[in-house]
């Protein structure tokens, strides 16, 4: 039952008080006290007033006490309530005097038509009906019916059941009226309610799936960077282990192409005097290595590399980059190699479709090279570690522990397949050389001699000092003759060279003895023996002259 029903049935039950009380004092003056007839009065005329007014007094009691409390009411009970208190007036104002109280019945009994909850014609019909009937009842008992009565009752019926019903029908199609539109705003407002949550919906899940696509690429650039970090960190272990350049720079270029999936790779190295680039690795054919990066095609890339700078270019062409005129390459990736303290070159990557480098692949590169800058730095220090090691600090020619290293690396390679011939030489008289202009100036005629040699022999050859004023020349794959001529040529150089120190101007000469491997000796120590033989014959022989080594001269010594 809705709250609107309970507000006025407790808006009703205060008026029901007053029309009690009404009825009361008029039945109690009208009827008992102040009628003249009172003694004529039979039992059932003033009993059956009584009863019914105690009905209605209770009946309200009880209304009173169901609406006052906060009581679920169902609409059925309500009906029934509503019954029997329409039977309940329809009596008490048509008992007496119906004719003169049928205005106030109408506007009281209309009241209760409009609130009732009896639905349609039918209903009000059968409760007007039942109502009278009942009446018309109570009436034969009292025995005080008569035909005027019946005349009254029935214009009173006639009058109310037309008024109430033609009222009650308008009632009835404005609130079927409103009840339509209210429950057709309803509907708009839960269609607009469902269609506000299904947008909602709709943004919540496209939002939702936002969010997993921002996670999946979230995951999959993770899977990325672990999978480069894995690599790198493999990687760069394996550069930190290579010493050798060539071998280093062969490994780095392998792993660019195979991890970047790129067309081209190439290193570029700067010379001694960072004036120019040179390729030191590359995937090109040789033949398109020399046409493409020709010194005027790689300026670009020469000032990149000085700068120490990293990119990449997505769109380029031969007019922005000639060093890739005549090949298919629409975008290059480039990382500058340097560290802290030199500038080593530039690595440059190709690829022949447009747009395939991103930042991740930048950051993977540019790690790769600060790698390979660094191993190259390494490299660059363990040479000259190693030179030093092997170099004679005062004449710049190699100590005798290389010199040694090589003939037996290159006998052992050799295995009797080709000659490794020698030559051991010394300056005549250089003890008397020292004793006369000093050592420092022994020590001019030392590097003089050194540098005179090493411009005379061939790539390849290699001079070292076996100790104090003697040398040796390594010479691998001639024969003792052809080691012969080469010797002659130093010898009568150095012959001929007038070597100066302030105001000291001498010439010297020098003696030397030459044996080849396997000819004369198959390891290093008889091999120098054999040659140390054939020096000090030359020596014997008046120096200034070379000999090359036999079994005669050893006898004769």
């Amino acid at each position: 039952m809705s709250t609107e029903k309970i507000a006025i049935e407790r808006e009703y039950i205060k008026i029901s008080w007053f029309l009690i009380l009404a009825i009361a004092v008029y039945l109690l003056f009208d009827k008992l006290l102040f009628s003249p007839a009172i003694e004529a009065l039979s039992f059932s005329q003033w009993l059956v007033p009584l009863i019914f007014l105690f009905i209605s007094a209770g009946y309200n009691v009880f209304k009173t006490w169901l609406f006052n409390k906060d009581r679920q009411i169902s609409e059925e009970v309500f009906r029934y309530l509503k019954f029997f208190e329409v039977v309940n007036l329809v009596f008490f104002f048509g008992y007496e005097r119906l004719f003169d109280l049928m205005f106030v019945i109408s506007l009281v009994f209309l009241f209760y038509i409009e609130r009732v909850n009896i639905k349609g014609l039918r209903q009000v019909a059968i409760v007007l009906i039942f109502s009278y009937t009942f009446f018309i009842f109570l009436d034969f008992v009292t025995n005080n019916i008569n035909s005027e009565d019946l005349r009254n009752l029935f214009y009173i019926l006639f009058y109310t059941f037309w008024f109430s019903s033609s009222n009650k029908l308008e009632l009835f199609e404005k609130s079927q009226t409103n009840e339509i539109n209210i429950k057709l705003k309803q509907y708009e407002e839960n269609l607009k309610k469902q269609q506000q949550l299904s947008e909602a919906k709709d943004a919540k899940i496209k939002e939702l799936e936002r969010e997993i696509s921002y996670l999946k690429e979230i995951n999959k650039r993770l899977n990325i960077s672990l999978g480069e970090f894995f690599n790198l960190q493999e990687i760069s272990k394996i550069i930190t282990q290579i010493l050798d350049t060539n071998e280093l720079l062969k490994f780095v270029n392998d792993v660019l192409i195979g991890v970047t999936g790129v067309d081209k790779s190439s290193i570029l190295l700067f010379n001694k005097d960072k004036t120019e680039l040179y390729v030191a690795f590359s995937n090109l054919p040789e033949s398109e290595q020399k046409e493409s990066f020709k010194q005027e095609n790689i300026e670009w890339l020469k000032s990149v590399a000085l700068n120490c700078e990293n990119g990449y270019r997505n769109k380029v062409s031969s007019e922005d980059c000639p060093f890739i005129n005549g090949r298919a390459t629409k975008s290059i990736m480039y990382a500058s190699l340097a560290t802290k303290n030199d500038k080593y070159g530039i690595i440059l990557l190709e690829h022949i479709f447009e747009d395939v480098f991103t930042e991740d692949n930048l950051r993977f590169l540019t790690s790769i090279a600060a790698q390979v800058s660094i191993a190259l730095e390494n490299s660059s220090l363990y040479q000259q570690m190693r030179s030093m090691a092997m170099v004679d600090g005062l004449t710049g020619a190699f100590n005798r522990i290389y010199l040694y290293e090589v003939l037996e690396r290159e006998i052992q390679a050799s295995a009797g397949r080709y000659p490794v011939s020698i030559a051991l030489f010394d300056v005549d008289n250089f003890k008397k050389l020292n004793d006369t202009y000093g050592h420092l100036f022994g020590d001019k005629v030392l590097q003089t001699i050194v540098r005179i040699a090493r411009e005379k022999v061939r790539k390849g050859d290699i001079v070292a000092r076996y100790g104090g004023e003697e040398f040796i020349i390594v010479f691998n794959h001639l024969e003792s003759n052809e080691a012969y001529k080469v010797v002659e040529r130093i010898r009568r150089a150095i012959e001929s060279e007038t070597i100066e120190d302030n105001l000291i101007q001498t010439r010297v000469t020098v003696s030397f003895g030459i044996a080849s491997y396997p000819l004369h000796a198959d390891n290093v120590k008889d091999l120098i023996k054999c040659a140390d033989v054939a020096m000090y014959r030359a020596k014997s022989s008046g120096k200034n002259c070379t000999v090359v080594y036999n079994q005669e001269l050893e006898m004769k010594v």
